[in-house]
């Protein structure tokens, strides 16, 4: 199967070309495809395209802009005769916007992305570790890819620096931001075949909805790191409430021979308010280029560490 990468047009089988108009509007061009004639990779230019059965248009989704190039990219490989085109968008733009929150709003992923995204027919819409099952039921030909990947390629990182007298499985626990996280981290743990503590996190609010308190119901560490799992990192304000609460309670770490770390996995790193206050209370973060690539100048004042995953 040939793709077309908008996100890295390095990589893109099919080449392309993007063209943007003095009023806003956005136009993809194709303009050569791989021939397949020989084992040598030449790009033959139309009329002679040998025009490829089925396409992956690789994009971000996270914004109206990446739809539009989406949109144009899949009417230009119609007009050239592809029959079956797949999309694989890892972040889906308004992923948590899964219901009607107040009356006089709408459904944003039922009634407005979902039904555009249908209207263009694709084989099939991958979704890397999607926040709500809505998003399931809304998009047709859903595929979704889970956060295994991820967490392995983190997991084995923080392993390289932890004792290795211990198996690497025992020496942390996971921890879930919400009940509503819980029985991804539940199915997780038993694809990577960890069968440690598993906390699950809570959150107090008043009257208006608005958060008052963080409960983290956790009291003896052992001196296992702690590893919270979600998938969508926006501002951070709900990893930095669970975090200063894992700070606070870590007051006997001493009887340690070394502090624990407080490790954050995200698949999606949106990290709207940059790393400042997440700095402050994490040791190592690991998140997918999914959302953006992160760029060292972002990272100027951080001092741990953040890690991409390449999903592209």
């Amino acid at each position: 199967m040939k793709t077309l990468n908008l996100v890295y047009p390095e990589q893109s089988d099919i080449k392309y070309r993007i063209d943007k108009f003095p009023d806003g509007q956005q136009q993809v061009t194709i303009t050569s495809v791989i021939s397949v004639y020989s084992e040598t990779i030449t790009y033959i230019t139309y009329p002679n395209w040998e025009i490829p059965k089925e396409v992956t248009i690789k994009s971000r989704l996270n914004n109206f802009t990446d739809l539009e190039l989406i949109i144009c990219a899949v009417k230009s490989l119609r007009n050239l005769g592809v029959k079956e085109i797949h999309l694989y968008t890892p972040y889906f733009l308004g992923s948590r916007s899964d219901r009607q929150f107040e009356v006089g709003s709408n459904n944003y992923l039922k009634d407005v992305i979902c039904p555009i995204i249908n209207s263009l027919n694709f084989e099939s819409v991958t979704v890397l570790d999607p926040h709500s099952h809505v998003l399931e039921a809304c998009l047709n030909n859903f595929r979704k890819v889970d956060n295994k990947r991820l967490v392995e390629f983190a997991l084995r990182e923080i392993h390289e620096n932890s004792d290795e007298a211990k198996p690497w499985k025992d020496q942390f626990i996971l921890v879930s931001p919400d009940a509503g996280a819980s029985h991804k981290i539940y199915k997780l743990a038993e694809q990577i075949g960890y069968k440690g503590d598993i906390i699950t996190c809570s959150k107090e609010r008043n009257t208006e909805g608005k958060v008052t308190k963080t409960v983290v119901p956790i009291d003896k560490f052992n001196g296992k790191d702690l590893i919270i799992i979600d998938d969508i990192c926006d501002g951070g304000a709900t990893f930095i409430n669970i975090a200063k609460e894992l700070r606070n309670k870590l007051n006997d770490y001493t009887k340690f021979n070394t502090e624990p770390k407080i490790y954050l996995i995200v698949t999606h790193g949106i990290f709207s308010k940059g790393f400042n206050e997440l700095s402050k209370y994490f040791d190592g973060i690991y998140c997918t280029n999914s959302y953006k690539d992160i760029q060292p100048l972002d990272l100027h004042n951080f001092k741990p560490f953040l890690k991409q995953l390449n999903v592209f």
